[in-house]
Order: structure tokens, then C-alpha cells, then sequence
């Protein structure tokens, strides 16, 4: 098996629009107040940051499903991102929210949308393997 490279593509395309979905719409207000952050600034660095990061992710991901096999290979790459995203992502970010006397309710923001990136990422890239060149 070999990397898809159009799959690990379209999937951090996702992962970054859903990003913006989930913190521009959906969590905006409340995650603006508990950053204490009134207004975007100047985000280029922000936006180029999020979205080479979303290539890393998804490749990341693409890399350790790339040679496995599954008889659901998008539910094992749900279930792969739903493993990370909680398992090491949310588990040690609650850590370091808790030592920093950060707001629960922000972890849960920005913990939430990684887990459900993942998910996202680990369905896209699990559905779409590419084959093994005979």
C-alpha cells in the first residue's frame, strides 16, 4: 500500500474548513471570551500556520493507515482518529489546561475540534487507500 496523496489533500482541506466552521461559526463567541481574544488581528500567519498543520495531520494520519488492512477501512480510520484525538491529543492537553488554570470549557472547544478533526481526517484518508502497485 502507498500513500494516497490526493486523499491526505482532500482531507486537510477538510480538516482546515471544518476548523474554520467550527471556531468561526459554531464556538466563535464563546471561545473569544474565555481567550479574551475581541478580534482577529492580522490572521495570515494564523491562516498559513493552520493550514500547513493540517497537511502535517493529515499526512501523519496517512502515513499510519497506509499498509493496513481493514474490511471497513473508513471505520477504521474513524476509529483510529477518534483513538489519537482522545487518547493523546485530548488527554494530555486537559494536562497541561489544568496546570495552566485554564477554562475547561476552552479545552473542550479546542480539544473538540481536534477530535472531530481527526475523525474527519481518519475517515477521508481510511476510505480512500490507495493500492499497492503490482
Amino acid at each position: 500500500m502507498r500513500i494516497n496523496h490526493l486523499a491526505v489533500i482532500v482531507a486537510a482541506v477538510v480538516y482546515w474548513l471544518f476548523g474554520g466552521l467550527w471556531y468561526g461559526l459554531i464556538f466563535k463567541g464563546a471561545w473569544m471570551s474565555l481567550t479574551g481574544i475581541t478580534s482577529g488581528g492580522d490572521a495570515t500567519n494564523a491562516m498559513i500556520t493552520s493550514t500547513l498543520m493540517a497537511l502535517v495531520l493529515a499526512y501523519t494520519t496517512g502515513i499510519a493507515l497506509t499498509g493496513t488492512t481493514h474490511a471497513q477501512p473508513a471505520r477504521h480510520g474513524v476509529e483510529f482518529g477518534l483513538f489519537m484525538g482522545v487518547g493523546i491529543f485530548a488527554s494530555q492537553t486537559l494536562m497541561d489546561f489544568m496546570f495552566e488554570a485554564r477554562p475547561v470549557a476552552l479545552w473542550a472547544i479546542d480539544a473538540g475540534h481536534v477530535v472531530l478533526g481527526m475523525v474527519i481526517i481518519g475517515a477521508v484518508v481510511g476510505a480512500w487507500q490507495k493500492k499497492a502497485v503490482a
